[in-house]
């Protein structure tokens, strides 16, 4: 999960200028997002008309925090916890999404030796498990 935060409190995080912080699915502050996505994948997927179809390799959801309807200080107040922070879908993307900890390299004069080693890594974890999804996916196909 990447949280794209607005930089110097702006109220959007579209662009480049925004403040990423990276999650693991499993981290406590969004597992419970990541697990009702999963839980709403089979039911999402005939809504958009991909009913039988498998998911892309890279892909995105983006969901953006809202305070909940109730929320006594109104709908643009920032105090609100975490704990009570809803979220609504914005989007569905496959068509352009990025490789967020390759970003260093965005620009057309850079290089791979521009991504800093801890990023790298998670750059590499990651397109290294879609390269494995993609060789299961064809072999899968092959053997059909």
């Amino acid at each position: 999960a990447i949280h794209k935060k607005p930089m110097g409190g702006g109220l959007s995080a579209v662009g480049g200028n925004s403040e990423y912080t990276y999650y693991r699915p499993t981290d406590a502050k969004y597992a419970n997002l990541v697990e009702k996505l999963y839980a709403d994948i089979p039911v999402l997927l005939p809504s958009l008309g991909l009913a039988g179809e498998p998911l892309p390799l890279l892909w995105t959801c983006d969901y953006i925090p809202k305070n909940p309807d109730d929320w006594e200080l109104g709908p643009y107040d920032r105090s609100c916890p975490d704990e009570k922070t809803e979220y609504t879908v914005g989007e569905f993307n496959c068509s352009c999404v990025g490789i967020s900890k390759f970003q260093a390299v965005c620009g057309g004069e850079k290089t791979l030796a521009d991504v800093p080693d801890e990023d790298y890594y998670d750059a590499c974890e990651l397109t290294d498990l879609m390269g494995i999804k993609a060789v299961e996916m064809i072999s899968a196909k092959k053997g059909a």
